[in-house]
C-alpha cells in the first residue's frame, strides 16, 4: 500500500487541487478502506487488489487532509492545527498496533477475520466522520468543496444557531493583511470540520 501511495499521491493531490470536494473525497477514501478490509476479512481471494485499493485510499486521504488545514483554520492557528493532526496521527500509530496485537491474541493467533473487522470498524467511523464533515462544510460556506483558487461563500455565525452568508471570496485571497476567506469572522468564531 505504501508504494502505491507514494506513486499516486502527487497525481491525486493535483486532482484535488483541480476539483476540490475534499470532504467528499475523504469520505470516498474511508469507503475504499471499508471495502478493502471487508474483502480481506471475508474473502479468500488474492490480497493484491485490496492492497492496491488501500494504497490509493491512503494517498487520497493524505491528498485531501493536509491541504484542508489552511482552508478551515484561522491563519494564526495553522501551525497548531498541523501539530494537533500530527499528534493524533502519532497517538494512533502508537496505540493501534497494541489494539491489533490484543485482537490477534484474543483470536487465538489468527489475523483474519477479527483484526480485519477492527479495521472495518475504523473505516466505518471514517465514513461517518466524512458524512458529518460534508454536512458541516456545506453549513459553513463550502471551503472544502471548492477547487483551489475558486471562491466560496464566506460565513459569519450570528450566534443564534443560523449562519449569515456575507459574500464570496476567493479561497486563499488576502485583503488588508487578513485571510480574505475569513474576513469579518472573529477568531473565536472559526469552525473547523476537520479539527
Amino acid at each position: 500500500p505504501y508504494f502505491i501511495s507514494a506513486l499516486f499521491s502527487p497525481l491525486l493531490g493535483h486532482i484535488v487541487d483541480k476539483i476540490g470536494k475534499r470532504a467528499q473525497l475523504a469520505t470516498l477514501a474511508s469507503s475504499i478502506l471499508l471495502a478493502v478490509h471487508l474483502t480481506m476479512a471475508l474473502s479468500d481471494s488474492s490480497p493484491i487488489a485490496p492492497m492496491v485499493g488501500q494504497g490509493i485510499a491512503y494517498s487520497l486521504y493524505a491528498s485531501v487532509l493536509w491541504p484542508s488545514v489552511p482552508l478551515t483554520v484561522a491563519k494564526q492557528f495553522t501551525g497548531t492545527a498541523f501539530g494537533v493532526i500530527t499528534s493524533i496521527q502519532n497517538i494512533g500509530l502508537a496505540i493501534f498496533p497494541l489494539i491489533v496485537a490484543a485482537v490477534y491474541n484474543a483470536s487465538g493467533g489468527k489475523y483474519i477475520p477479527n483484526v480485519e473487522f477492527f479495521f472495518v470498524s475504523c473505516a466505518v467511523a471514517g465514513v461517518v466522520v466524512g458524512i458529518i464533515m460534508i454536512r458541516l462544510d456545506k453549513r459553513t460556506g463550502g471551503k472544502l468543496y471548492v477547487a483551489s483558487g475558486e471562491g466560496c461563500d464566506e460565513v459569519v455565525l450570528n450566534g443564534n444557531g443560523g449562519d449569515v452568508i456575507v459574500g464570496r471570496n476567493p479561497v486563499g485571497s488576502v485583503r488588508d493583511g487578513d485571510a480574505g476567506l475569513f474576513d469579518g469572522v472573529e477568531d473565536e468564531m472559526y469552525f473547523s470540520p476537520l479539527i
